[in-house]
């Protein structure tokens, strides 16, 4: 198609619009008039040179400090011996039993520490979302350059971190195992 059959073509469709739906002076003068009569009690906000200067620059994404998320897997513990009735009554009402917490220390650690690299596996991935979304909206070429740096260290942080947090997880994962295999055993008095 030559381009003087294109542009008769497009001169053409735009008449025929023209036509088929007209719209006439006075429709929209009477359109400006309904819409500047819905305005006429609102205040404009007008943004002068001098309020833009007091801005402050924020970053475009920000990264909150969260706390720590409960673990999203449930840790099934072997069971523990339930404590003999007389150890129950010489205790006073509201004090909690003086034996030692149904979850093992060590078992404790260990999904704290699984639990603190997933959690850091999710910031660096964040981070890299971030930093290639800005990357891709920059224009400058020195600037994409030191991004790029950026982008590369955080890369390698979040492989250590994802290896890290694969090796918390196969530890607890090992230590649930072992406390599987141990026998539980009951005192008797």
């Amino acid at each position: 198609m030559s381009a003087k059959r294109l542009f008769v073509f497009a001169f053409l469709f735009s008449m025929l619009t023209s036509i088929i739906f007209p719209q006439t002076l006075a429709e929209i003068a009477r359109k400006e008039r309904e819409r500047r009569a819905a305005l006429k009690g609102k205040r404009a906000a007008v943004i002068t040179h001098a309020d833009l200067a007091k801005l402050k620059k924020k970053p475009a994404l920000e990264t909150p400090v969260a706390a720590p998320a409960p673990a999203t897997e449930e840790v099934v513990l072997p069971e523990a011996a339930p404590p003999a009735a007389a150890e129950l009554q010489e205790q006073p009402a509201g004090t909690l039993p003086t034996a030692a917490s149904p979850v093992p220390p060590d078992l404790k650690a260990l999904q704290e520490r699984w639990n603190k690299s997933k959690e850091y596996v999710e910031l660096l991935t964040l981070k890299m979302g971030a930093l290639w979304q800005q990357f891709y909206s920059l224009q400058d070429r020195t600037t994409k350059e030191a991004l790029q740096q950026s982008i590369a260290e955080t890369f390698i942080k979040l492989q250590k971190a994802q290896e890290e947090e694969t090796q918390a997880r196969q530890d607890l994962e090992k230590f649930l195992g072992q406390q599987k295999k141990e026998p539980t055993s009951i005192w008797v008095r």
